[in-house]
């Protein structure tokens, strides 16, 4: 069984390194999403074309053999589209491992309001110098827990890849452009499993008001698989194993 990682916004694949060292027994990939770290230069206008840049390095990297697709907030939005919308071909897709994503929007003024709100933190990317831009990203109510030491170290290792290609991801592939998944999610219990940081307040909320059998990983917040890789790691494993029982 193959395990197959989607960072989130500003980040890369090697932000997922600490867990795939954790599972030696898996096969693992992690991939660069678009606009991001080696695949700074690709270009992409919505979430259909992410998903078909995501589709071709999937094929090319595990064939038809199965695997399940981990993403991590922007990443897991873009795996639920991947199984849930993308009219390409999708391999032996398994399931789906999903921490900290949002499940999408059902009010239109929530979503006019979302794309107001992406708007205004893409021009921040494109003109702002990346300490001051992620200075004030990390400030989210959503990395709450995080501590003046560790919003520091977020902001030194994402300076690099932040700017306009920044902007570009967080339009092309906006919450407000997102479907509302929440249903087709509950529909599938059995093979989409939500993760979420014991200290994510917000996401326990959505996994709550979703009615999602969440998976906590413990002295973690919305990170999880970068504050506790070995609880994460340990999740991934109970996963696979329940899919050799079904």
């Amino acid at each position: 069984m193959n395990f197959i990682f989607l960072h989130g916004l500003l980040g890369t694949k090697n932000d997922w390194q600490a867990v795939i060292d954790r599972l030696p027994n898996q096969r693992c990939l992690a991939l660069d999403l678009p606009f991001h770290g080696e695949a700074k230069g690709v270009s992409v206008q919505n979430f259909e074309e992410t998903c078909a840049y995501l589709s071709q390095q999937i094929r090319s990297a595990v064939k038809n053999e199965p695997f399940f697709l981990a993403g991590y907030s922007l990443g897991g939005r873009i795996a639920l589209y991947y199984a849930l919308q993308y009219q390409g071909m999708k391999g032996n897709l398994q399931g789906l491992i999903l921490e900290g994503a949002n499940l999408g929007l059902t009010d239109e003024k929530e979503k006019a309001d979302r794309w107001l709100n992406d708007e205004k933190w893409a021009t921040k990317f494109c003109l702002e110098p990346p300490e001051i831009v992620l200075n004030d990203w990390y400030r989210q109510p959503v990395f709450a827990h995080l501590t003046d030491a560790e919003r520091d170290a977020l902001i030194h290792k994402r300076a690099p890849n932040c700017g306009e290609n920044i902007a570009n991801m967080l339009l092309a592939t906006s919450l407000a452009k997102q479907p509302y998944f929440g249903d087709k999610v509950r529909a599938k219990n059995s093979t989409f499993f939500y993760f979420a940081g014991e200290r994510d307040t917000k996401f326990r909320q959505i996994a709550a008001a979703h009615q999602l059998n969440v998976r906590l990983i413990s002295k973690a917040g919305h990170n999880a698989h970068s504050e506790n890789p070995d609880e994460f790691a340990m999740r991934l494993y109970d996963i696979r194993n329940l899919s050799k029982k079904a």
